[in-house]
């Protein structure tokens, strides 16, 4: 990825080979405190929305408390959208050194609430956050910590 993108996120790393970078991606770090976690809850939640093109993949996001939310976002109703009136993305993913129509298949949307997954999965970084046994021990004996884990979506939009 270029160095400088339009976009409200910050990246945190520019290349996105996952052979040179231990599979961590070109991701970007959203500036809103409350796009995830207790934060997002405690405001409602929120709408993330993502464009991709043969050109760019964009990725916007708005809390439930924010006042700029396009009417197309919140109201979910309109058959057409026009990203263009949306403001600065959180993300931008623009096509510079990848095609983005061939490196890319079709998008699959799936909500995930993976516990010990490929990255929380591994031993030195879970351990690194100060937690003690192994993730999947605690996973398994610790039914009751994960009361609160999980979903509540109002609803998914696909605009083609």
């Amino acid at each position: 990825m270029p160095e400088t993108r339009t976009m409200l996120g910050t990246a945190t790393a520019n290349n996105c080979d996952v052979n040179t970078d231990g599979n961590s991606g070109c991701g970007v770090q959203n500036p809103s405190s409350n796009s995830f976690g207790p934060d997002f809850n405690s405001a409602g939640g929120g709408w993330y929305a993502m464009e991709r093109t043969n050109s760019y993949i964009q990725v916007w996001f708005w809390s439930r408390t924010d006042g700029s939310v396009p009417s197309q976002v919140s109201s979910g109703a309109v058959s057409s959208i026009d990203t263009s009136t949306w403001g600065e993305p959180t993300a931008l993913f623009p096509d510079t050194s990848c095609d983005i129509a061939d490196s890319f298949g079709p998008n699959n949307i799936i909500f995930d609430l993976t516990l010990c997954g490929s990255w929380a999965g591994i031993a030195s970084v879970y351990s690194d956050a100060g937690c003690s046994s192994d993730c999947v021990d605690y996973v398994n004996n610790n039914p009751s910590a994960f009361t609160n884990a999980y979903w509540d979506v109002a609803g998914v939009y696909v605009y083609t």
